[in-house]
């Protein structure tokens, strides 16, 4: 399991998406690093990744497994910031950030039990919740939910801001995406069967990264439809088309990564708690 990616609403969007929360005032994107796009936002977000990803690792809450994986993943953003040849830094920068207080709202409405929690969300927290899938079906949720449900509507709320991400610019994050590879550290961490599928060589990874590149270019498109839709009513439909379909997609990977029957989490979570056991203080970076 390879290169998972793991990135101020208006009036007007939350009338016309259903489902759609406005983001708190308060949250990533209004500091001021992050309003202008500077490098430094990308530290503040890794930070609270961090914060977030910890007790989970501690406790060995399946939740863990995605959240050390989008953590990983913002950091090799960080570190290929410069390598990159980004048209405009500072866009990617400010989407970095929103996309990232997406996964954080979510989270926190599922489980505060306040709030809107997307249906591509609810089922990969639940199959969190209830230990029901294997590590590897925790981090394909996430990326899942993330990159299909999340992905378009924070590229058309950058759009409404005055502040949107270029194609050209989209297109290039698939290369610092591919240098991502947090595969022998989930495994080692939370659930050995993660690179259970992993064979030598490249081109199982590049396979498995050219779905991710091809939820990307989606992702992208559905943000055309929004940005492109003549009525609120016209808009309210690509939404909801882009809810059904990251749901979908949801179902059908619950399914696939499920324990089967007569087997469940045990082993995983014995060899997760005897690892902390071990390594009181895992490393968060």
């Amino acid at each position: 399991m390879k290169n998972f990616f793991i990135g101020i609403g208006s009036a007007v969007l939350f009338l016309a998406l259903p489902g759609f929360t406005p983001t708190n005032a308060y949250e990533l994107t209004s500091k001021k690093a992050c309003e202008v796009g500077e490098p430094k936002c990308v530290v503040f977000v890794i930070k609270k990744m961090e914060r977030r990803y910890e007790p989970l690792a501690k406790r060995c809450d399946h939740n863990a497994v995605f959240a050390l994986n989008y953590l990983r993943t913002t950091e090799v953003f960080l570190q290929t910031l410069d390598r990159v040849n980004y048209d405009d830094p500072a866009a990617v920068i400010r989407e970095d950030a929103l996309f990232a207080q997406y996964y954080f709202r979510a989270y926190d409405a599922y489980h505060t039990s306040r709030g809107n929690v997307p249906l591509a969300w609810q089922i990969a927290f639940d199959a969190a919740q209830n230990r029901s899938v294997s590590g590897a079906g925790n981090v394909a949720l996430g990326i899942n939910a993330h990159i299909q449900r999340d992905l378009p509507f924070v590229l058309y709320e950058l759009y409404l801001q005055g502040r949107p991400v270029s194609y050209e610019d989209h297109t290039r994050v698939n290369q610092f995406l591919q240098q991502v590879n947090p595969l022998n550290e989930l495994a080692e961490k939370f659930d050995p069967t993660i690179d259970d599928q992993d064979v030598p060589g490249e081109a199982d990874d590049q396979q498995r990264f050219q779905t991710i590149v091809q939820w990307r270019e989606g992702a992208y498109r559905n943000y055309e439809r929004l940005r492109d839709a003549s009525t609120k009513a016209q808009r309210a439909q690509v939404a909801a088309e882009i809810e059904a379909n990251a749901a979908g997609t949801a179902v059908v990977l619950q399914q696939a990564f499920s324990y089967p029957p007569g087997t469940d989490s045990s082993q995983r979570d014995a060899y997760c708690q005897a690892q902390q056991e071990r390594k009181p203080q895992n490393r968060s970076k």
